[in-house]
């Protein structure tokens, strides 16, 4: 039958026979009159010749007619409904086919040669397998109309976000807590590169300038702190630069910890100009990325860990 029927309208003059139309009009009390307006506009414009058109409104009508066959796309259709394999042949080939036809029609920008590619040839080649699926949708809404569970599974399927492409910056920050790096001197730079991709270094420079604070001056070589930058580079550039400092002569290298002054502390809230106290507050923030570069390239001496050098400089880990 769908073989008779398929060499049938293709010899026909409308693009859509009117037995078809007349099927999806009877087919249901709530007949699907989106894909009907798509057949008369289908033969509207097969007989102006406006073939590219065709093309794009067949695109319309498999865009439209999953949900009756309670799915949230076509690939879906021909891909998992059970049984009618004469029919998801037919809607995969015309699926295919049609795509880059229509959007041929639909994206390709303005050019002052153009030539059009959509001809009679093809869009006849087309015609028997649209008429297999929409004859096979009539059936489908006559027996078993399947529209509303083909919709919440479209809700269910715009409902689920896409995955968010992680930044460079949350990409280094994974590679940096892997801890698989090898450390290298590179133009006078100490430079960690990453095992896993190689375009992900950390170079720490050479722009040492001086850097005191309290807490570096409790050290042995009290004085013996400055301050110098390193970068996360990707590809050749700087996306993050934080800034470190070495302590005890250089026998310890730490990020840098955040300063911080409660507000009733601040000038010029405090009532006392003779209070002298140190009010300043020194933190560590242990989920930031700085720590945990901090916990792959610094040095910690006797002190052993970050949490070492925090209780012996009075730094706060928080």
């Amino acid at each position: 039958m769908m073989k008779k029927l398929k060499k049938l309208l293709t010899n026909r003059n409308n693009y859509v026979d009117t037995s078809l139309i007349t099927a999806l009009q009877s087919c249901s009390d709530k007949p699907p009159v989106k894909l009907i307006e798509h057949c008369n506009s289908l033969n509207n414009s097969y007989k102006k010749q406006n073939y590219t058109t065709v093309a794009i409104v067949i695109r319309g009508v498999l865009d439209y007619i999953p949900t009756i066959f309670g799915f949230a796309n076509t690939t879906q259709v021909y891909s998992e409904l059970q049984g009618k394999r004469t029919f998801k042949d037919a809607l995969k080939q015309l699926d295919q086919a049609s795509r880059n036809l229509a959007d041929d029609g639909l994206h390709s920008p303005a050019r002052k040669d153009e030539t059009l590619k959509v001809s009679k040839l093809t869009v006849d080649n087309l015609q028997g397998n649209l008429a297999i699926v929409l004859s096979e949708t009539a059936a489908q809404l006559r027996t078993k109309d399947l529209r509303d569970d083909g919709n919440a599974k479209l809700d269910e399927q715009r409902a689920v976000k896409p995955k968010r492409q992680k930044s460079q910056l949350e990409t280094f920050e994974d590679y940096i807590v892997s801890k698989q790096w090898t450390e290298q001197e590179l133009d006078g730079d100490t430079v960690w590169i990453c095992e896993t991709d190689n375009l992900y270094q950390i170079h720490s420079k050479g722009d040492y300038d001086e850097f005191s604070e309290p807490w570096t001056q409790v050290y042995p070589d009290s004085r013996g702190s400055g301050k110098h930058s390193v970068d996360l580079v990707y590809a050749g550039t700087i996306i993050k630069r934080f800034t470190f400092i070495y302590c005890d002569g250089g026998r310890i290298s730490v990020v840098m910890p955040e300063l911080y002054i409660a507000p009733e502390h601040r000038y010029p809230q405090r009532k006392f100009k003779e209070d002298d106290k140190d009010y300043r507050e020194y933190i560590w923030e242990k989920d930031s990325l700085k720590f945990k570069l901090m916990m792959l390239i610094g040095s910690f001496y006797i002190y052993n860990t970050p949490e070492g050098v925090a209780k012996h400089s009075n730094i706060q880990i928080k």
